[in-house]
């Protein structure tokens, strides 16, 4: 019984390792492969600077246009109706009394 236990948790090890051996690899070899791939040319001139600039000021343009549109968009406030007549419990005290008297033909 005991060597059946220790032979299962071997195999159980052994077969760990290799799951992670092989996770570890492949990572490496993810990260070499976005090492030879990426392109290395990290200077930009004036016209890609001046391209970005404005695209960044074209981003914060449609910020403020989309915050400035939810604002105005905003439903609008209606005043309270004005007070019933009758409160709350006149209204069920009444419908009460009604109810007693039954249908009216």
């Amino acid at each position: 019984m005991q060597t059946s236990t220790m032979l299962t948790l071997q195999i159980t090890l052994v077969g760990m390792g290799l799951v992670f051996a092989t996770l570890i690899m492949l990572a490496g070899f993810l990260a070499l492969l976005v090492r030879f791939t990426t392109r290395t040319d990290k200077r930009l001139t004036e016209a890609d600077q001046a391209e970005l600039e404005r695209r960044r000021q074209a981003a914060i343009a449609a910020v403020v246009a989309a915050l400035a549109q939810e604002e105005s968009m905003a439903a609008p406030r209606f005043p309270m109706p004005p007070t019933a007549l009758v409160s709350a419990w006149q209204a069920v005290l009444r419908s009460n009394m009604l109810n007693k008297r039954g249908a009216v033909r």
